[in-house]
């Protein structure tokens, strides 16, 4: 509108030096041509010299952690100028770090300060900076498109003695087969040694080197405990942070820490939309691949947790402690759990109380055996100061 205004009334300018011949009329009409594209052009010419720098510590990028950010914009070029504002573009809720800066003879840096909201990938950049000249009459725009991906992991709470006492038989061998009796992988070759079975020879490297080579076999890695975790879409209530499916989330990702501090193997099952099976792994810490798997996972799936896609699963597995984490209130799910359960292994539920974020009032009744213990959460809760029980209890 301003730009506008200046144009026309230099237009009216320029038509009246043109009627009246008056020569001062038409020396100032020169100038203010002048001053006009002086400002036009300023901006353009100032924007082609102007970088930006950011760089981001942080600790751990968990939900919850605070961050810092070093922001410097620097001119390169001999003309000023005066009025920079630095825009973000990135995807850090709650988070702003631009300001309005005036680049003369030297750069301007600060430092901003953020938390992490929110799990899943947060993008720092990219960043608009908008220049402007003294008069505020033109604005040039430029944008930095370097950015940085960091994620995000849910919230790690230290949870209380969880494996105690009901669960202290999480690491006891199987009952129904030891360890030595699960199937054998393949884990290399080696040259063959006198007393090597016939069918350990791998006949086709044998071939190939003139030399017998002999298989190597590694017993299969198996839980001491697997994780259910419920994100069947319809069992979630609330809005992110305060959230059922969060909550539950974050209560998935304090149990794997646990178990893996420990020095225990961990698993987990989930019946989001992709059905997610994670099984140990030989090389990966398991807990940093559930983290990661956590930070991105969303309440999507359409099997309730007493579907027996679940529990087909779990009896698959060896006799192994379970923890189960959902906000379901449907009982049909605990006599699943029942039956899938091996003889003598040990439960853990987390239950979340969906009427405490919003949902339908829950008259759930869980009739546990002294082999499970079940924590009750509900909205705005210290996760670390949880008490479990082992007896029936009625949620009201």
């Amino acid at each position: 509108m301003v730009k506008g205004f200046a144009v026309g009334a230099l237009a009216m300018l320029l038509f009246f030096a043109w009627l009246t011949a008056i020569r001062p009329a038409f020396t100032l009409f020169y100038i203010l041509a002048a001053l006009l594209l002086l400002s036009w052009l300023w901006p353009r010419l100032a924007a082609r010299r102007i970088s930006l720098e950011r760089t981001v510590e942080f600790s751990n990028a968990v939900v919850g952690d605070e961050f810092r950010e070093s922001i410097e914009v620097r001119r390169t070029g001999w003309l000023p100028a005066p009025w920079v504002e630095v825009i973000d573009a990135g995807s850090v809720p709650g988070y702003q770090p631009g300001r309005v800066v005036s680049l003369g003879r030297g750069p301007a840096h600060w430092v901003s300060r953020g938390r992490f909201q929110r799990r899943g990938w947060a993008r720092f950049g990219p960043t608009m900076l908008q220049i402007s000249e003294p008069f505020g009459l033109f604005t040039r725009q430029i944008r930095v498109d370097k950015t940085r991906q960091v994620l995000v992991y849910p919230r790690i709470w230290a949870l209380p003695e969880m494996l105690a006492p009901a669960s202290q038989r999480a690491g006891d061998a199987p009952k129904g087969g030891s360890w030595a009796e699960q199937p054998p992988e393949s884990g290399g070759v080696r040259e063959y040694s006198p007393g090597d079975a016939f069918n350990r020879i791998h006949w086709a490297l044998s071939a190939r080197h003139q030399v017998l080579m002999s298989k190597t076999f590694e017993q299969p890695l198996t839980a001491d405990v697997w994780i259910v975790l419920d994100l069947h879409s319809g069992s979630h209530w609330g809005e992110a942070p305060e959230s059922t499916d969060e909550y539950a989330i974050s209560l998935a990702a304090s149990v794997a820490a646990h178990v893996q501090a420990r020095g225990r193997q961990v698993g987990l099952i989930a019946n989001d939309a992709a059905a997610t099976l994670l099984e140990p792994h030989r090389v990966l810490r398991q807990d940093r691949v559930i983290l990661e798997y956590l930070a991105v996972a969303d309440a999507d799936g359409k099997q309730p947790l007493a579907s027996s896609r679940v529990w087909d699963r779990v009896r698959r597995l060896p006799r192994r402690a379970l923890v189960v984490v959902t906000a379901s209130p449907e009982p049909a799910w605990i006599d699943a759990l029942m039956l899938a359960r091996s003889r003598g292994s040990t439960s853990l539920i987390y239950y979340i109380d969906a009427s405490s974020f919003g949902g339908p009032p829950s008259h759930a009744s869980f009739d546990l055996g002294s082999d499970m213990d079940l924590y009750v959460v509900r909205k705005g809760d210290e996760l670390t100061r949880l008490t479990g029980t082992r007896d029936a209890v009625r949620l009201a």
